[in-house]
């Protein structure tokens, strides 16, 4: 979430809403990441109850349109904590991900921020090789699903 008008001068807050990530040691792994990126910048960081129903009861499974009603539970939630604690913004990391569909990302957000009545924050510049520097990089969305995608592209034959 973004807070200030004024980008380069922005005071940040991370909101960590991720019911999707599975197994639950990935999540651990990826909120243990984020606080230390969060410490190292002295970034307030919020972390709600890892819930993966809400997750598996939106989206209904694996099937068709999966990833939109992930990225749109996870923007409505991140856009409903902003206009709570007053914030002139909201945005997402899921932008600079090479698994997801930014420009379909970025259509929901600006959806949501309509709904919302807090804009959604696109930066002029978006990362997705960014160098880690032993910072935790994932191999997949999150998901199971993606999770099981990415194992059967490693270990099964291909036909």
């Amino acid at each position: 979430m973004v807070e200030s008008a004024k980008t380069e001068d922005a005071q940040l807050t991370i909101y960590y809403y991720n019911p999707n990530i599975q197994p639950r040691s990935e999540y651990q792994s990826r909120l243990k990441a984020m606080q230390i990126v969060a410490n190292l910048k002295k970034i307030e960081i919020i972390i709600p109850d890892w819930v993966p129903k809400e997750y598996f009861d939106t989206t209904g499974g694996n099937g068709a349109g999966r990833c939109e009603k992930c990225w749109r539970l996870r923007l409505e939630k991140t856009a409903k904590e902003a206009k709570i604690r007053g914030f002139n913004y909201f945005s997402t990391t899921l932008l600079t991900s090479q698994y997801q569909n930014e420009e379909r990302v970025q259509k929901i957000g600006k959806e949501v921020a309509k709904t919302s009545g807090v804009d959604f924050w696109i930066p002029k510049t978006i990362v997705k090789e960014a160098n880690t520097a032993g910072f935790y990089k994932q191999t997949f969305c999150g998901c199971i699903y993606s999770l099981a995608e990415r194992w059967e592209e490693k270990y099964l034959p291909k036909i």
